[in-house]
């Protein structure tokens, strides 16, 4: 009876939960991504700007200096990026199984309530309810129908 129904929104209720954590790891893996893309950007951009000076300063010695400084901080970036995400090849096969694990939840959330929808119309209260609606819904008819005889529109 009842219990079961009360399983199953139990049931549904655990399934939104780890449908909202899925989706919100994903949305995280998401801006790591994004983040990661646009320090990559920068530090090309960076390199390139650094290139362009050195090839311009060839005899100057604080272009390879500054080339050198440079390298130094992006194994430093590279080391902490690394550290934030785990690896590197990581975050797209995370992506992918938080993406198969989404969607899985999700099929098994509208299977459950698929299941508890059949349940409920299955209960006598239901089945009563709805005799008591169809009945009214032809009373209802049946007095529309009297007053038209008595009272006719005005067409």
């Amino acid at each position: 009876g009842s219990s079961g129904i009360n399983a199953e929104y139990g049931e549904i209720g655990r399934l939104e939960e780890e449908n909202n954590k899925l989706r919100q790891r994903l949305e995280k893996l998401e801006m790591d991504c994004t983040n990661i893309l646009s320090e990559k950007g920068t530090l090309q951009e960076q390199m390139k700007l650094l290139k362009l000076q050195s090839s311009g300063d060839r005899e100057s010695g604080p272009g390879q200096e500054q080339i050198a400084a440079m390298a130094n901080e992006i194994q430093e970036l590279r080391r902490q990026l690394s550290g934030v995400k785990g690896g590197g090849s990581d975050v797209p096969d995370d992506y992918v199984s938080t993406k198969h694990q989404l969607l899985a939840v999700q099929a098994e959330l509208e299977r459950t309530q698929g299941e508890l929808d059949k349940k409920f119309s299955e209960t006598t209260q239901y089945n009563n309810l709805k005799k008591m609606l169809a009945k009214k819904n032809d009373q209802m008819k049946d007095l529309r129908s009297r007053l038209r005889k008595y009272e006719p529109a005005d067409d």
